[in-house]
C-alpha cells in the first residue's frame, strides 16, 4: 500500500516541527503540557465517537481483542485538510462548536492507552509513537481498510480495566447518541445501541425518540430554532480557538433539551460535561469548556455560556407554556410536566441551572435578581404565569 500524494508533505512538516521543538524545551512545554491533560482512558471512546460522527459516519464499534483496543467507523476517508489536522496539536479546522479540533486534540487522547496509535482506512496506513505524538510513520505492509480504524495495544491490565469500565458507561448509559448529527448506532464489544425515531412530539421541535439495546424508554428531545451567536460570544470563541474571524465561519447554533433520561441530569456538548443538573431535563448546547473538557467554562466569565443559557431558559419556558396548553394531550399527560419542574421556584430553577454549570451564584445577590428576571422574560416573554 502506497501513501496518497499529500503524505509526505504534511509527515515532513510534522518531523521539521518536532526538531523544533526538541530543540527548544521552553518553546515545547505548552504542547506537552497540553498532552497531558487529554491523557485519560475514560475519554477515549467519546472522543472518537465525536471524530466519527464529524467524518459523517452512521455507525461504529468498539472492542478490545488481544490486549488491543480497535475502534471502527463507517464514516469518510482523510483528505489532506484532515490528515494534516491530525498532525497539528491544538489547532482545529472544525466547522462545529462541539469539540476542540477535529481529529485532532480529541485524538491524541488514544495515547492514554498505550505508546503507539494506528490509523487505518482506504487510503491511509499510519501510526504516531507517544514520544512524536504528531508525527506519522506509514505502515507498507498495511492493506487498505474500508472503514476507518484506530488501533492501540494496551500497555498494562489497569488501563485495560479503566477502558472496559467505560464501556459499561456508554452501554448503560448512552445519552450522546441523541446528540451527535449523524451517528445512529453503537456497538460495544458486540452490544448494539441504536437511535430510534419514534415520531413528532407534542410541542413545536420536539420528536420522541429511543435508544434501541439501552434499556432506555420513550424520550422526547426538544430543539430550538437555529440562530446565529451574538458578537460578543463570537469574539470569545475566536480567542478561543486562536483564529482570525475570517479563518472560521461560524455556524448557527440551537440548544437541545432531553426529557425522560433515568440517568443523572446534566449539560452535554455533545459528550457529556461534568455540570449536573438538579433539573428533570438535560440540555446539550455548544458551550465552552475547561481545558479538561470535564466542566464548562464559567458563565460568568464566558458570554457564550450566558447566552446559551438564556436559550436554554427560553426553550424551556416555551415548551413548558405549549404543552400545558396543548388540549389534544390528555390532562394526565398535560400534568407530567408538572411533575419536578412545577416544584421548582424560577429562581431555583435558575439558580440550580448556573450552580451546576460551574458558576458560582451568592444568595440573594444582585446578580442573582438580575438572572432570575432574564430567566422569567426569557420563558414568558409575553408576562404569561403558569401555577408552578
Amino acid at each position: 500500500m502506497k501513501p496518497p500524494k499529500f503524505f509526505n508533505q504534511i509527515a515532513l512538516k510534522a518531523q521539521k516541527r518536532w526538531e523544533q521543538l526538541e530543540a527548544d524545551p521552553e518553546l515545547a512545554g505548552p504542547w506537552h503540557q497540553l498532552f497531558r491533560q487529554v491523557q485519560s482512558p475514560r475519554h477515549v471512546v467519546s472522543e472518537l465517537l465525536q471524530n466519527a460522527d464529524d467524518a459523517g459516519a452512521k455507525s461504529a464499534s468498539v472492542r478490545i481483542e488481544d490486549g488491543v483496543f480497535n475502534f471502527e467507523h463507517d464514516g469518510g476517508d482523510f483528505d489532506a485538510e484532515q490528515f494534516a489536522s491530525l498532525c497539528r496539536f491544538g489547532f482545529s479546522n472544525k466547522r462545529t462548536l462541539h469539540t476542540i479540533g477535529f481529529r485532532g486534540v480529541g485524538f491524541k487522547s488514544t495515547f492514554s492507552l498505550g505508546d503507539t496509535v494506528e490509523v487505518h482506512s482506504q487510503t491511509l496506513a499510519v501510526c504516531f509513537k507517544k514520544k512524536r505524538f504528531t508525527e506519522p510513520v506509514w505502515l507498507p505492509s498495511a492493506r487498505p481498510s474500508q472503514r476507518t480504524l484506530i488501533r492501540v495495544r494496551i500497555a498494562d491490565r489497569n488501563r485495560v480495566s479503566a477502558l472496559r469500565k467505560n464501556f459499561e458507561e456508554w452501554a448503560q448509559s448512552p445519552a450522546s447518541l441523541l446528540f451527535f448529527n449523524r451517528l445512529k448506532e453503537l456497538t460495544i464489544e458486540g452490544q448494539v445501541i441504536r437511535r430510534q425515531p419514534l415520531g413528532k412530539g407534542p410541542v413545536e421541535g420536539s420528536s420522541w425518540v429511543k435508544l434501541v439495546g439501552a434499556g432506555v424508554e420513550k424520550l422526547l428531545i426538544v430543539e430550538s430554532d437555529l440562530a446565529p451567536f451574538p458578537a460578543e460570544a463570537a469574539e470569545e470563541i475566536y480567542a478561543e480557538r486562536g483564529v482570525a474571524a475570517e479563518d472560521l465561519q461560524l455556524p448557527a447554533c440551537r440548544v437541545e433539551i432531553v426529557l425522560g433520561l433515568s440517568e443523572t441530569k446534566r449539560l452535554y456538548v455533545v459528550l457529556p460535561t461534568g455540570a449536573e443538573l438538579s433539573l428533570p431535563f438535560s440540555c446539550n448546547a455548544p458551550f465552552i469548556q475547561d481545558t479538561a473538557r470535564y466542566a464548562i467554562k464559567d458563565p460568568a466569565m464566558s458570554p457564550t455560556n450566558r447566552w446559551l443559557l438564556e436559550r436554554t431558559g427560553k426553550l424551556v419556558g416555551k415548551a413548558m407554556l405549549q404543552w400545558l396548553g396543548n388540549s389534544e394531550l390528555p390532562l394526565k399527560d398535560r400534568a407530567a410536566w408538572r411533575g419536578p419542574a412545577a416544584r421548582l421556584s424560577w429562581r431555583t430553577c435558575w439558580r440550580n441551572l448556573m450552580a451546576s454549570a460551574s458558576f458560582s451564584l451568592p444568595g440573594a445577590s444582585s446578580r442573582e435578581a438580575v438572572s432570575v428576571s432574564l430567566f422569567r422574560r426569557s420563558c414568558f416573554p409575553s408576562g404569561k404565569r403558569t401555577n408552578c
